[in-house]
This record gives C-alpha cells, structure tokens and sequence, in this order.
C-alpha cells in the first residue's frame, strides 16, 4: 500500500502522549476500520511499530559526553544523597534538570556560571521525530540542585549567558558534594544544554521503579 503524504504527517506529528489519537486518526483516513478484524489488527501493529521505532535510547553527543555517560549512574537522586550522603559519596550520576538561575562571577583566569536546577524525572529515552531529537521529562523530580561550571576568560558572555538562562534544561554528569538546605551541591563533568524547544516537561507523571516507594514523595511542578 502506497503511503499517502497525510499519513507521514500524522505519524510525524505524534507525541507520547496521544499515540492512540493519531493511530485512530490514520484508521479512520485509510477506512481500515471497515476491514475484516485480522487485517485490521495487522494494519494496527504496523502503525504501532512506526510509532514505538521512533523512541530510542538518548545518545551522548560528543565524546566528552560519552565518556561521563559512561561513568555516570541514572539510579541514584537528589534524595538519595538528602537522606544518606555518606553512603553513596564519591558515585557519579546524571541528572536533568531545568535551570532556575544562573549567575557569572569574574575570576582573574576563567568565568564562573553557578546554576541553581530543577530536578526533573528522565527516562533516557528521546523521539527521533525531529533534529535535534525531542526530550520529554516528567514534571515530577526531587527538589534543586547546584553546580558550577568555568568558561575560558575569552567566552562570547552573550551567548553562554542565553544558553544557561532561565528555562533551558541542563543535563549535568556530577559528583554531589554537600547538601545544603535541601539543595544538593555536585562537582560537575560535563554538562549539555537544550534549548526549550527540544523538551517537554508539563505533561508525564513518569516515576522511576525503584523510587516509587520512598516516603519522601517527588516534588509536582505542574503549573
């Protein structure tokens, strides 16, 4: 069967969050609803596998990023190190989390950035529907954390001080060191910025499996 431009535009369009409309709405273009029910079923878990073929593991960009992937733990978070710092001192993790300020200090040799960050849930999974791929985050995460990050002394400050502004979403490979007041302070690796265009963070409740149970419940910041 010969697929119609309108059909790559409604796979294309989709989210992760209303799948099953865009299924319903490709039946209903092509009228396959009216087929016998194997035919149906066929066409159906074709469109599904298009769907699903779109979600891929998220691919570290460079090879300074892959490295601290590699190094870098996804199960441990905030609260981990809130309520028992010393027994996972010194492990490295990978956080997400939206920046909420941003302030540039001027040292004789470099520049200073301190980011103060929303914790967000991520599953480590992007829709390759676009490029760059799209990032969705769960609006449910653990409270701020705090990391700096040093530019060379000749650094367009323009640029980096739109790239770490308020809104964008930091992917950071870090070392907590502290907590203070709640916020966890790390020693940073690496760190990526996506711009708001690439990400999503109002819609998914998404709780990692082996923090469902804590008695400290995640953090809402649905608006």
């Amino acid at each position: 069967m010969r697929i119609k431009r309108k059909f790559k535009i409604l796979i294309y369009e989709r989210s992760r969050f209303n799948q099953i409309k865009y299924i319903n709405q490709i039946l209903k273009l092509h009228s396959l609803k009216q087929l016998n029910p194997f035919r149906y079923l066929s066409y159906l878990l074709f469109i599904l596998g298009i769907l699903l073929a779109c979600v891929q593991l998220y691919q570290p960009q460079s090879p300074w990023e892959q490295r601290a992937y590699r190094q870098s733990r996804d199960d441990l978070y905030p609260e981990d190190f809130r309520q028992s710092f010393n027994q996972y001192k010194g492990e490295k993790v990978r956080w997400t989390g939206i920046i909420q300020e941003s302030e540039f200090y001027e040292n004789p040799e470099n520049y200073e950035v301190v980011l103060l960050m929303e914790h967000r849930y991520f599953d480590w999974k992007v829709e390759k529907v676009s490029s760059p791929d799209m990032m969705f985050l769960s609006r449910l995460g653990e409270g701020l954390f705090q990391t700096s990050w040093l530019l060379k002394k000749n650094a367009d400050l323009e640029y980096f001080m739109d790239r770490f502004g308020r809104g964008n979403l930091a992917i950071v490979y870090a070392t907590p060191d502290t907590v203070i007041d709640k916020v966890v302070l790390v020693e940073t690796d690496y760190i990526r910025i996506i711009d708001p265009a690439n990400f999503q963070a109002e819609q998914l409740d998404y709780v990692p499996s082996n923090v469902k149970n804590r008695p400290v419940p995640p953090t809402s910041y649905s608006k």
